[in-house]
């Protein structure tokens, strides 16, 4: 009998040690297709910033003013691997754009170096910091006010957002006063499960196999250590590149959204980082989006205008303007 109860208890345990999301019972809203906001802004496109073809994107009002413009850097997602810069110009991310346009904010949006077998997380870090630097060194050039710089990413993105905003050197890079973070991953041994046991992992790849195929990659791609003979390394590793790990009571403003029906990153991965925030005092934001999948590609046209207005009223809370 407590043989049985055991195994009952185990297999328990297993399901739920597996499951990065939780399964709902609601019917999720289908994507919905925003119409386009109307945009007006001076656009200076393709800028290398680094050696290797990496280059950014510069979005400015269209109406200028004396003072220098503050600048809000964009990361855009992808798991790791996918994705560019143009993505700032899909779905809600535009809502924002503008509504940063009109309050004459500079927005740059960056390409980084997506990762495969070889490439791994240092190197996107790495890049993200040389964007910072590039800002600062043709700040005179394009206007812009290098003291007042935030960073905004959505799920990758705001994975390294988070990084950079948390482990900042300001000795050699501009200071970056506040983070916008999207849906983000915040601690990556959750997020993949890697110290779950040999009974769940074969339970999920029997399962899940695609998601197990994906797990397994995704680990290998941002550490570069295989968890099925490394696992020591890809914890250690996945220490180091968990935003969660470098939360103090000096770490900058922090604004967080998430969806309740977000399969890709839990969102228990932002109630973490917000409990870690609140325990070191620091000033921040959650804001659940009931309803919305990873990407926020479900959400309404008032949503999206609330989501933007949010975002922005906390950005110009954290930025200190010339008189």
């Amino acid at each position: 009998m407590k043989i049985t109860y055991k195994i009952i208890l185990v297999l328990s345990l297993i399901v739920l040690s597996i499951l990065s999301y939780k399964i709902s019972s609601k019917k999720i809203k289908s994507d919905i297709a925003l119409p386009e906001p109307k945009l007006e802004f001076n656009f200076y496109n393709d800028i290398e910033y680094k050696k290797g073809s990496l280059k950014l994107d510069i979005y400015q009002p269209k109406t200028q003013i004396k003072v220098k413009s503050p600048v809000v850097v964009y990361i855009h997602g992808g798991p790791w691997d996918k994705g560019d810069k143009t993505m700032i110009r899909n779905n809600f991310r535009e809502y924002i754009l503008k509504d940063l346009l009109a309050n004459h904010y500079t927005v740059i949006s960056i390409n980084y170096t997506l990762l495969d077998k070889n490439t791994h997380l240092e190197k996107p870090l790495q890049d993200t910091k040389d964007a910072l630097k590039w800002i600062q060194e043709n700040a005179e050039k394009y206007n812009l006010d290098a003291d007042n710089i935030g960073i905004w990413g959505g799920s990758a993105g705001a994975h390294i957002a988070l990084l950079t905003a948390y482990n900042q050197d300001n000795k050699i890079y501009p200071n970056v006063k506040y983070v916008v973070d999207f849906y983000g991953p915040t601690d990556l041994n959750e997020l993949f499960k890697t110290e779950a046991n040999f009974l769940a992992l074969d339970f999920f790849k029997i399962y899940a196999p695609e998601r197990f195929k994906i797990r397994h990659e995704k680990i290998k791609e941002l550490t570069g250590f295989d968890i099925n003979t490394n696992k020591a390394e890809v914890v250690k590793k996945s220490i180091e590149f968990s935003p969660l790990t470098y939360i103090t009571k000096s770490t900058v403003p922090t604004l967080i959204f998430h969806g309740t029906e977000d399969t890709i990153v839990n969102f228990a991965q932002s109630q973490k980082l917000e409990e870690a925030l609140k325990k070191n005092k620091i000033p921040h934001q959650l804001h659940t989006v009931e309803n919305a999948k990873h990407t926020f590609g479900n959400i309404t046209l008032n949503e999206a205008k609330d989501v933007s207005k949010k975002t922005v009223d906390f950005i110009k809370s954290h930025t200190t303007y010339e008189n």
